[in-house]
């Protein structure tokens, strides 16, 4: 599989990532040690996960990432797979109680250690930002975690372009390492970003986009898939009821339009919604999550396809110009 490095001189890393949010809940523990497996296998070697990841499920704390530990331990793998995870996430009863401070960072992060069983996390994210904290702050606790040996590079996930400057700034002007990666929902659908705001999750907008451009800052994309939501349109399945919210069937008719259009010609839709991102102007990831061993097959040879060059700059555009209109409305 091919691989990238986030950020110059970083960490080297597969353009698919394998998503683990439900291991241990929604996928079992034996199925999750297969698609683990069948992914090495093919050659990725990045696993994310975090530590909320399972809370909705399970009486412990991190069943994701203890899933993941202990197939570190039963395949010795962890020398060879690269391990993102998240913390300071808010406690799921309370989403508006913020955890962005020194001592979630430092409690987070040592939980997460024990639960996959490693010396060192490659790359730590924040889940989530408390805008009212000074990044500063911040900052200087992820990069205590970096001088104590307990994690390699840092990230962000959710946390809005002003905030991500500010962070910038401020580690360019007291020598720190900075963010070298962010986490945010990059989607080749349109998507209202009302209903991710919901939960506090933010959506790669224009200004962004650019930004990402200008700094080449490194990008790990969640839910770029949109749950499938332009395969099952193709082929007259239904979308769930947060689908049609989530993604406004008029705003996503002539990118369908477009996607079926290339199906007639032989081309697999969710190639081309896999490859939106890796193909992006700067270094994506996409984080593909997948319920059985045939979609996760299907994403690993979505990625490895080889698209018509011309379709996938006509999508590109088609993409831009559906973004330009619609903040033209807003």
């Amino acid at each position: 599989m091919k691989k990238i490095f986030l950020s110059p001189g970083g960490l080297e890393v597969s353009v698919l990532a394998l998503g683990t949010a439900q291991y241990g809940t929604g996928i079992s523990e034996e199925e999750a040690f297969r698609q683990m497996d069948l992914y090495t296998e093919r050659g990725g070697n990045f696993l994310d996960t975090a530590l909320v990841y399972g809370d909705w499920g399970c009486a412990e704390r991190g069943c994701s990432e203890r899933v993941i530990g202990r197939w570190l331990s039963s395949r010795k793998k962890s020398s060879q797979v690269v391990i993102s995870t998240k913390g300071c996430h808010p406690p799921l009863e309370d989403m508006s109680e913020s955890r962005v401070n020194a001592d979630a960072v430092r409690k987070d992060v040592r939980l997460s250690l024990k639960n996959l069983g490693c010396d060192r996390i490659d790359l730590y994210f924040l889940h989530r930002d408390d805008p009212k904290r000074p990044v500063g702050e911040i900052l200087e606790a992820l990069e205590e975690e970096v001088s104590r040996g307990n994690i390699r590079y840092y990230g962000c996930s959710n946390w809005s372009l002003s905030r991500v400057k500010e962070a910038a700034d401020y580690a360019a002007a007291h020598g720190l390492q900075g963010f070298s990666c962010n986490q945010i929902m990059f989607t080749l659908a349109e998507v209202d970003e009302r209903v991710p705001g919901e939960t506090q999750m933010l959506v790669l907008d224009r200004e962004y986009y650019q930004y990402h451009k200008e700094t080449q800052l490194g990008l790990m994309s969640f839910m770029c898939q949109a749950g499938g939501y332009f395969t099952k349109k193709a082929s007259g399945r239904p979308v769930s009821k947060n689908q049609e919210r989530m993604y406004p069937e008029k705003r996503n008719e002539k990118l369908l339009r477009k996607l079926m259009q290339y199906q007639e010609e032989g081309c697999r839709i969710n190639d081309f919604v896999l490859q939106y991102v890796t193909h992006a102007e700067f270094p994506a990831v996409a984080i593909g999550g997948f319920r059985t061993e045939e979609q996760l097959l299907e994403g690993l040879d979505g990625v490895e396809s080889r698209l018509p060059e011309e379709a996938l700059r006509e999508l590109a555009e088609l993409k831009e110009k559906q973004r330009v209109s619609q903040e033209a409305t807003t």
